[in-house]
C-alpha cells in the first residue's frame, strides 16, 4: 500500500516518474510477466490517484483510492456496462470514512468515463489480446505505358485551337437549336391566334364591314406582335453567336512569317 509520504512525492513528480514510483508500492501479480499490461494497469491506478489529489481528498482517502482501483480493474473482465457501474459503486462505498456525495459522484463519473467509452479495448487488454497481427498483401505495380513519339503528337497551340473550335461548334449548334425552337414557338402562337380569331366569327349572322375591319386589325396586330418578339429574340441569339465567333478568331495566335535575311555584300568599285 502506498504511504501518505509516497503519495505526496508522486503528486509532485512528472507523469512517467509518478507512474514508476507508484508501481513500486504494490505487487502487480494480476498480469505477472506481461510488462505492457502491467504498465496499463499502473497507468489506470495513477490517473485515479491524481484525480483524487486534485479534488482535495484527504491523503488517507487517496491511498484507499489507489488500493481500490488496483483491485478494481482486473475484476472488470468480461462484465457488461451495467455490471461495471455497479462494481465501481460497490468499491467506492468501501472507502472509510465515507466519501461525500460530491466526491463520490466525481470519482464514479471519472472512472466510468475513463472505462466505458473504451470498454472493448479494456476487455481486449484484460483478456490478453494485445498481440499485434501482421497482415501483408502483395501489390502488383504496373509501369506506365510507353509514350508515343513526339513526331506523332499534336502541337500544344494547335491542340488548343482544335479544342476551342470544338467548343465553338457545340455552342453554335446549341444557339441554332434555340433559334429553331424560337421560330417553331412563334409559328405555334400565330396559329393559335388565328384559330382563336376564327372561333370568334359568328356562325349565322353576317358581319358588318366595320366588324370585319376591327377583327382583321386585331388579328394583324397580334400577329405583328408575335413576329416582332420572335425577331427580337432571334436577333439577340444571332448576335451572341456572332460574338462567340469573333472571340474565337480574335484569340487565334498569329504566327509571324519567316523572312530570309540577306547578307549585304560589298560592291566592287571600278577603277577610274
Amino acid at each position: 500500500m502506498a504511504s501518505i509520504h509516497t503519495l505526496q512525492e508522486i503528486s509532485r513528480m512528472k507523469r512517467d516518474d509518478g507512474i514508476e514510483r507508484l508501481s513500486s508500492c504494490f505487487h502487480w501479480k494480476e498480469f505477472d510477466g506481461d510488462d505492457k499490461r502491467q504498465y496499463l494497469h499502473q497507468e489506470f491506478v495513477y490517473e485515479n490517484v491524481m484525480l483524487a489529489i486534485t479534488r482535495g481528498l484527504s491523503w488517507s482517502t487517496v491511498a484507499q483510492v489507489a488500493n481500490i482501483t488496483k483491485e478494481l480493474l482486473p475484476k472488470l473482465k468480461g462484465l457488461k456496462t451495467p455490471d461495471v457501474i455497479c462494481l465501481i459503486k460497490d468499491h467506492l462505498s468501501q472507502i472509510e470514512p465515507r466519501l461525500s456525495a460530491a466526491h463520490h459522484a466525481v470519482l464514479l463519473d471519472f472512472i466510468v468515463k475513463a472505462y466505458v467509452p473504451h470498454q472493448r479495448l479494456y476487455q481486449a487488454f484484460l483478456n490478453g489480446e494485445t498481440g499485434l497481427k501482421h497482415i501483408s498483401c502483395e501489390l502488383e505495380i504496373e509501369s506506365p505505358p510507353h509514350p508515343q513519339p513526339l513526331c506523332e503528337g499534336t502541337d500544344a497551340v494547335e491542340w488548343e485551337q482544335q479544342r476551342t473550335l470544338k467548343d465553338l461548334c457545340v455552342a453554335q449548334s446549341r444557339k441554332e437549336a434555340e433559334i429553331k425552337e424560337l421560330k417553331e414557338k412563334a409559328e405555334a402562337q400565330m396559329m393559335a391566334t388565328l384559330q382563336a380569331s376564327l372561333n370568334n366569327l359568328p356562325h349565322e349572322d353576317r358581319m358588318s364591314k366595320q366588324e370585319v375591319e376591327e377583327l382583321l386589325r386585331s388579328f394583324l396586330q397580334s400577329q405583328g406582335e408575335i413576329i416582332m418578339e420572335s425577331l427580337m429574340n432571334e436577333a439577340h441569339l444571332t448576335e451572341n453567336l456572332l460574338q462567340m465567333k469573333l472571340r474565337h478568331f480574335a484569340n487565334q495566335p498569329v504566327f509571324p512569317k519567316k523572312h530570309s535575311v540577306s547578307t549585304p555584300t560589298k560592291s566592287k568599285k571600278k577603277g577610274i
